[in-house]
């Protein structure tokens, strides 16, 4: 136990010492950035422009901005933000919000509450913008600046990642998505892109959806999404214990819209396509959207029913997020799909 206590107390010294060096030490800090705001019904995610200290929140065609509180507001550490949280402003116009520094130093941040066309698309739908997360590439201009998300993070853990800009042709991206082989503990790990956040910390090798928290804020309601594709399956379709399965690996292409009320998911509309085609040249393809519970006559009906948790909503509703996933390997949240499997989107697109 005492030796126990030792290497708690050291660790727990490590941990301090970088804080108390950077704030103690060095001075007060200067940092005044906004690194979250969110406001309720907004229908997309915030951008933040940290060049120019402005904020975007978009909202949906014909919200009502005149009276509103924001719920979330994140700025840098020992820092202290007027409005806050909770104070009710008027965006109708851009709103001035101060944030001080540690050190007495403040920053004007302008927040625009911007009212959506009515057919919203989302951002960086192309996959033409990348940035680099720290030894590999993630989608979007920044970490506060995206809506798109992958497993990379907890793959780069052990020095991999299997989601990748890929070229078509001169300047034009696509995602690429790639079923590897897992460097730890389970067998394999497919290549994904989604809507949504992985959050920190080791993933639980056993669950790997642990990690991932899907969706973003989204106020439309779409007809169908279009997206261009290309499929490779890989060549050995193996369980997750290594055991042959006849057939072949298959694609995941969906998008799921949903009503989000505190811890409530309800269902609005789903589009879904699982393939196994090999598609080697770029292939556009459109899904509808059906809106409404789906029944066993819905060919998806098997792979696309409700979650633990969620519920089915009324189709009427207009929906507060939306769910978009792609997977190079449609079961590999439990390792089953074949190593090699390759999966590449591009030019996404919500049609209304």
């Amino acid at each position: 136990m005492k030796r126990s206590g030792q290497l708690t107390a050291i660790l727990i010294t490590f941990i301090l010492i970088p804080s108390c060096i950077e704030e103690d030490i060095f001075g007060l800090s200067g940092n005044k950035q906004v690194r979250a705001f969110e406001i309720p019904g907004q229908a997309g995610p915030t951008t933040i422009n940290p060049a120019d200290n402005t904020v975007i929140v978009p909202f949906a065609e014909g919200a009502d901005v005149s009276a509103l509180a924001p719920t979330v507001i994140e700025i840098s550490n020992l820092a202290s933000i007027e409005p806050g949280v909770g104070e009710v402003q008027d965006f109708r116009e851009t709103v001035s919000y101060i944030v001080t520094a540690e050190d007495g130093s403040v920053a004007e941040w302008e927040v625009t509450a911007v009212i959506a066309e009515p057919t919203p698309q989302l951002e960086n739908s192309n996959f033409d913008a990348w940035y680099d997360a720290g030894g590999y590439s993630q989608p979007g201009e920044s970490d506060n600046n995206t809506l798109w998300d992958t497993a990379n993070p907890g793959l780069a853990i052990v020095g991999q990642s299997n989601t990748t800009p890929g070229q078509v042709s001169g300047t034009d991206l696509a995602a690429r998505l790639v079923s590897i082989r897992a460097p730890l503990f389970v067998r394999m790990a497919a290549g994904t892109l989604y809507t949504g956040s992985f959050t920190d910390g080791f993933p639980d090798p056993t669950d790997p959806r642990s990690n991932i928290t899907f969706g973003t804020p989204f106020a439309g309601r779409p007809d169908a999404f279009r997206i261009d594709y290309r499929y490779l399956p890989g060549e050995q379709y193996l369980d997750g214990d290594g055991n042959p399965l006849p057939g072949s690996d298959e694609a995941d292409l969906y998008v799921l819209l949903e009503k989000r009320e505190n811890d409530q998911v309800e269902r609005i509309g789903t589009a879904w396509l699982r393939t196994a085609d090999r598609v080697e040249d770029w292939t556009t393809i459109e899904v509808s959207i059906k809106y409404g519970e789906l029944t066993s006559m819905d060919p998806e009906f098997a792979y696309t029913n409700i979650l633990a948790g969620e519920s089915w909503g009324d189709p009427g509703d207009r929906p507060t997020h939306i769910v978009v996933v792609f997977s190079s390997s449609a079961l590999g949240d439990s390792f089953t799909g074949a190593i090699g499997s390759e999966l590449w989107v591009n030019n996404f697109e919500l049609v209304y």
